[in-house]
Parts: C-alpha cells; sequence; structure tokens
C-alpha cells in the first residue's frame, strides 16, 4: 500500500507543471471574490443549498455519473442567468471598482479621521434631535462620479456649522446629498439614485431611497437623519440600518475612515491580511477540486506524430549525401495529457548538423537531443530510430557553363553574340567521379527572341553534382541580334 501511495505521488508531481499551480491560485482568487459577494448578497439557506449542489456536481463529474452532471450543468446555467438579472446592479457595480483598485498607491489620510468622525456624529445627532432632515455621503475606493447628478461645487472644510447651514430648511439645496471626501465636503445639493429593491415594508421616505442607491452602486457609506422621525439611518453595501445611539455612529464612522482612508491599510495589499482565513481556504479547496476534475489527468498518455527532418551545413561540408534523405519520422511522445492540450504538433522538428565528422560515421540516431520537445515530454519510440547516411569525399572544380539553345532566330534576324554570366561556375564532384566537359542551361527559345536582351535561366545540374556555397544557380546570358541587311 505504501509504495502504491509512493507511486502515486510520484506520477502526481510528474504531471503537475508550474502553469497548472499558478492556474489554481489564479482561479481561488476568483472564487474568494465570488463567495464573499454571495455572503453579502445571499441568504444563509439559499448559500447552504448552492454549496450542496456545486459538491454533487463535483461528485458526479469525477465518478463519471454522466446524466447528472448534464443536469446540473443545465441548472447552473438557468442559475447564471436569474443571478445576472436579479443582481446586474452589483455587478456593473464590479465592473466599474476593477478600474479603481490601487495595488501599491496609498489614498491621502485626512488629516485627522478623529475630528472629521466626531463632526458628523455630532452634527447627526443634533440634526436628528431638531428633526432637521440630512444626507451625508462619504466617499470610500470606488468611482461614483457617473451615479451622482447635479448639486453645488464647493470644496469646503467639514464642519459641525457648515453642515447645520447647508441642510437649514431654508438654504437653497438641503434636500439634495452632501459629499463627502475625507474632510472635505466637494459638493453639495446633489441627486443621488433611488434604490428599486425597497420591498414593501420599506418605511423611509425619498432620502433613504437615495441613500440606498448609492450604497447599492458603490463602496461609499451614507449617513440619513431623517425629518419626519428624528432618526439616524446608515446605508452601506445595499443595507439600510436604523441605529440607537451615537455611540454606534461613531463607531460605524470610525471603522470606515479606518478601512479607506487610514494609509497603513488603503493598499490591496495590505487589505488581504485582514480578509477570512477560512474563506481563502475553502477558494482554494473548491479551485483544487475543479481542477482535479477538469484539468488534471492521472498516469502517463503516448501519442504519436509525422514530424519533418531538417539538415543544417549540409551544403558547407565538404562531403556529398549520396543517398536521397529522408524528410520526415513518426515519433512517439510520452506525458501528461494537459501537456498535450497546450502542445503545437506543427512547432515539432527534427534538426540534424550535417557536419564531416557525423558524415564520416555515418549514422544520425534520432534522440531527444534531436527534437524540440517541450521539458513536459520524453521521447518513447522513433521511426526508423536512426538514419543511415552514406557520403562521398568531394573536390571544388570550375565547370564552363553551356547555353542550351533550341529552334532558330526568324528570317528577319541575325545573331550577333551570345554570353552567359558567369561564363564559368565552381562546382562539388565526387572524388573519382566523371567531370562533364560543362554544365547546361535551361534552354532557350530562339523563336521568340525579336530583339537584343538579358534573359536569366538556371543551371541543370547533373545528378551527383552540387554548387559551391557561393555560387548561384541563376545564370544571366545576353543575346545580341540585328535586323539582316536584305537589299542584296
Amino acid at each position: 500500500m505504501i509504495e502504491t501511495l509512493g507511486s502515486s505521488l510520484q506520477d502526481f508531481a510528474y504531471n503537475v507543471r508550474i502553469v497548472d499551480i499558478l492556474d489554481v491560485a489564479l482561479i481561488s482568487v476568483v472564487f474568494y471574490l465570488l463567495i464573499n459577494w454571495l455572503i453579502r448578497s445571499l441568504s444563509k439557506r439559499t448559500l447552504i443549498g448552492f454549496s450542496t449542489l456545486f459538491v454533487i456536481y463535483l461528485i458526479a463529474r469525477l465518478s463519471g455519473m454522466y446524466l447528472t452532471e448534464l443536469l446540473i450543468q443545465a441548472l447552473f446555467i438557468v442559475i447564471l442567468i436569474g443571478m445576472v438579472v436579479v443582481f446586474q446592479s452589483d455587478i456593473r457595480r464590479i465592473v466599474d471598482s476593477v478600474g479603481n483598485w490601487n495595488f501599491f498607491m496609498k489614498n491621502d489620510p485626512p488629516s485627522d479621521s478623529r475630528t472629521a468622525t466626531n463632526i458628523i456624529a455630532e452634527a447627526a445627532s443634533k440634526m436628528a434631535y431638531n428633526k432637521t432632515g440630512a444626507l451625508i455621503v462619504i466617499r470610500g475606493k470606488e468611482n461614483w462620479d457617473r451615479h451622482i447628478d447635479g448639486g453645488i461645487a464647493l470644496d469646503g472644510q467639514l464642519s459641525t456649522s457648515l453642515l447645520y447651514s447647508i441642510f437649514n430648511p431654508t438654504a437653497p439645496g438641503h434636500d439634495g446629498a452632501v459629499l463627502l471626501e475625507g474632510n472635505n465636503i466637494v459638493r453639495f445639493g446633489t441627486h443621488l439614485p433611488l434604490s428599486r429593491n425597497m420591498g414593501e415594508n420599506f418605511e423611509g421616505g425619498t432620502r433613504h431611497a437615495a441613500a440606498l442607491g448609492i450604497s447599492e452602486q458603490c463602496d461609499a457609506l451614507v449617513v440619513v437623519v431623517s425629518e419626519e422621525r428624528g432618526t439616524i439611518s446608515v446605508a452601506q453595501s445595499g443595507l439600510l440600518k436604523t441605529l440607537e445611539s451615537r455611540s454606534e455612529l461613531k463607531r460605524i464612522l470610525d471603522d470606515f475612515w479606518e478601512k479607506h482612508y487610514q494609509s497603513e491599510d488603503t493598499s490591496i495589499i495590505n487589505g488581504w491580511k485582514q480578509r477570512n482565513i477560512q474563506t481563502a481556504i475553502a477558494s482554494l479547496v473548491i479551485a483544487g477540486m475543479l481542477w482535479f476534475a477538469y484539468a488534471y489527468q492521472s498516469g502517463t498518455v503516448y501519442r504519436s506524430f509525422s514530424i519533418p527532418i531538417e539538415y543544417r551545413n549540409l551544403q558547407n561540408s565538404s562531403m556529398m549525401v549520396q543517398d536521397s534523405l529522408p524528410m520526415q519520422a513518426q515519433v512517439t511522445l510520452a506525458g501528461p495529457e494537459q501537456a498535450f492540450r497546450a502542445l503545437d504538433p506543427s512547432t515539432l522538428v527534427i534538426t540534424f548538423d550535417v557536419n564531416e565528422e557525423n558524415l564520416n560515421s555515418g549514422k544520425f540516431p534520432i534522440t531527444e537531443n534531436v527534437i524540440n520537445i517541450p521539458n513536459e515530454f520524453r521521447l518513447y519510440d522513433a521511426n526508423p530510430q536512426s538514419l543511415e547516411i552514406t557520403a562521398q569525399e568531394v573536390e571544388q572544380l570550375q565547370i564552363p557553363v553551356h547555353i542550351a539553345m533550341s529552334d532558330t532566330l526568324s528570317d528577319q534576324l541575325e545573331l550577333l553574340s551570345i554570353s552567359a554570366k558567369p561564363e564559368t561556375v565552381t562546382v562539388a564532384v565526387p572524388k573519382g567521379n566523371t567531370v562533364p566537359d560543362s554544365i547546361a542551361t535551361e534552354s532557350i527559345d530562339l523563336s521568340d527572341i525579336e530583339e537584343s536582351m538579358k534573359i536569366t535561366k538556371d543551371l541543370l545540374l547533373p545528378l551527383g553534382l552540387r554548387l559551391s556555397e557561393d555560387e548561384t544557380q541563376e545564370i544571366v546570358i545576353s543575346i545580341e541580334v540585328r535586323e539582316k541587311d536584305n537589299t542584296n
């Protein structure tokens, strides 16, 4: 049993790649954010129901219960469409917040956060006592520009007297919202979006609906004072809560300030340290189970490919290959299934360095060293396993170029001269072979010649010969003609 377990662990280590670990880590982050959002948005019973359904789906997937898996997949699609419709405002808020993520830069903290929270708590308490309606919106990290409308720019220092004057029933803009960024009042008399999720038992007025509406669109904290009941409520993350005392309001404000404005906690890197470790572990487990269900394939997979063969330095060698060279080989590779999924077979190639030393031995074995296979694979088999190439020593000779011609010129023309450039070419000839007197070009049809011209033709090399490395197979042929003198 211990040997079997050790073999399984060894097989697992062989099949897991670095990209698989990164894949699981990335999906874990996605599930971490998703679980946190579901906890805030769904009831406990609904969350337990989704979790149970997900576990059943994974069991069906891993055990091969295809009908159950197919049914739950269809159910997931229906649930996903329903969630998109129901939570469209939350999804829009998440998309908006992506552009506001601040990984390393920190928000500028207010000069005195305790003073700011004390001012808001004191002003709200006095206005509640006097039944003066008020709506104070404190910005978080997310952008709220597209959710607000109208108002008057102020950019004033936060103070109780300024808040009293703004929300004075006789002052213009007292029915709108005051927007705070830290210790500054940036705007007042602003219109906010009204919530659409108030329900039948909603007891608040327009201010409460506006507070709930803006809290559904961004991460702002909203303080509402009811002029009818003289109560203080707080809206945050789409939830509206009526407070019992000033101290409770002060605590909520302090927590919000610490989370969004205190310098040591404002970067997202430090924010991760305060997250729920249980949610992080659950996210990692879910991502790992999904990877096992969909991506991981235990055991070694064998697949065969027809791979092209390239020969390097073939023209530079002082030896000449006598036989025709094979251009492909059948190769079988062994490796994990997920590695084969990422493999592009068209990139595989067998490369031989055809130098004089290798040609003397005559054998070119097909090994992993001559195939550009990724590290996840090993060579299992090759057909043929090696190439046997016969070569002969050559000598470099200068051989004249012969211009091949066919047919004749027209009766009105006479040929003055015809020449080739170059007149000779350097050719590698196997030692002991018969050396040709000349090497012919492709034939020129003289009947097509109507005037003096230059024509490019290829050399027709005899079998067993090759041009020197510096030579070209193209020959420029100059033809000079003139019209015949028919006066006689």
